[in-house]
């Protein structure tokens, strides 16, 4: 095959087909082949494309972010900041079992009984950025991040529970979340 074909298949590869393409130039490279120097530039320039293309993409989305509703908003912001696998699990909990207690959604995942609320105060302060006009709150206050996406409220022991705001529940359904009825 050409070195022409070649480089004009590079953009119809997988990323994995990319990378074996370019460990072979770069082996190719350092015997002085010119023509994998080339493959290495079309490479090169086809992951700034990439890159730019994404950039634009996340722009666009930050962009809606002014325009969007509360619950749009929160959507945009787990879409620009996808949950870790830890993540999920917290989110999980509190989607699975609304109105519970710290120590319930903390012995859900397994955690210690005062862990699930600083969890899940990262997962708000994480996407902090996005989030941040839903609700005014003091930024070095962790604990206030949490209020940017729960409500909570004193049972008759005065013990905290939490529950989603409304909002929050419509973003989530949103982004393909089951959500239980509180």
């Amino acid at each position: 095959m050409s070195i022409d074909k070649l480089i004009a298949k590079i953009p119809a590869m997988s990323p994995d087909e990319r990378k074996k393409l370019r460990a072979n130039a770069e082996a190719k490279a350092v015997t002085g082949d010119a023509n994998a120097a080339k493959v290495i530039d079309a490479l090169d320039a086809q992951d700034a494309e990439e890159n730019r293309l994404t950039q634009q993409a996340r722009a666009e989305k930050v962009a809606e972010l002014d325009r969007a509703t509360p619950a749009l908003r929160i959507k945009l912001a787990f879409e620009l900041e996808p949950l870790t696998e830890t993540e999920e699990k917290i989110l999980r909990a509190l989607l699975d079992h609304p109105d519970s207690t710290c120590a319930e959604l903390s012995g859900k995942i397994g955690w210690d009984p005062r862990a699930w609320d600083m969890g899940f105060g990262h997962i708000c302060s994480k996407r902090l950025e996005y989030l941040w006009p839903l609700e005014p709150i003091v930024r070095e206050e962790k604990e206030g991040f949490i209020r940017l996406l729960t409500t909570h409220r004193r049972d008759e022991a005065g013990t905290i529970r939490y529950r989603l705001k409304p909002e929050a529940i419509e973003a989530f359904k949103l982004l393909g979340f089951r959500v239980k009825p509180a």
